[in-house]
């Protein structure tokens, strides 16, 4: 009995898209350096700001390297999400909360859909930006908790799927359905 399964982010994806942002950041210095040469404050302003900010998207990406960030952790009481900025973060989602999980694409992107048995309990416990997108999510066909990949390390949705089934099947067999996620939020 698997007591827990975590699907990490790929290194080599994490990397790339390093050499991306040390590329931005360089282009934003040489704009800044460009305006400081013909005295265009504007444009070193705009420098400055591409500067600061992809400057520190590259330190966060640099620590996410080494540091190997998780995007979704499986286990016998349900699962967490860390997988995109809709993602349920540190709040465990209970197996007994879990109406249906499928594959879903939006946009040529593929997701793991999971659709929930009291939608609104869990919509009360997220910020605002996180339930207006999801229902916008949901008004679309698509489940509250979609599950992106696209920077997974060998784990595709069909694996994540079967995976997060087994898990439901072993919650259900020893009985852990008894709490739920969203528990007085009503």
């Amino acid at each position: 009995m698997e007591k827990e399964f975590v699907v990490y982010q790929s290194k080599r994806k994490q990397i790339g898209l390093s050499l991306l942002g040390l590329f931005m950041f360089l282009m934003s210095l040489f704009i800044f350096l460009a305006g400081a040469a013909d005295k265009q404050y504007l444009v070193m302003i705009v420098g400055v700001i591409g500067c600061v900010f992809f400057g520190a998207c590259e330190v966060f990406i640099i620590k996410q390297v080494f540091k190997g960030k998780e995007l979704v952790v499986l286990t016998v009481e349900g699962f967490y999400d860390y997988s995109s900025a809709l993602a349920t973060k540190k709040s465990l989602i209970h197996w007994s909360d879990v109406r249906a999980i499928e594959s879903t694409s939006m946009v040529n992107q593929d997701f793991v859909s999971v659709y929930l048995k009291n939608p609104d309990a869990f919509l009360a416990k997220v910020s605002s930006f996180q339930r207006k997108a999801i229902k916008a999510n949901s008004k679309m066909g698509y489940g509250e908790i979609n599950i992106t990949l696209q920077s997974a390390n060998k784990c595709s949705n069909d694996q994540l799927i079967a995976k997060m089934h087994l898990f439901l099947d072993q919650a259900e067999k020893i009985g852990v359905f008894q709490s739920s996620s969203f528990e007085g939020s009503e």
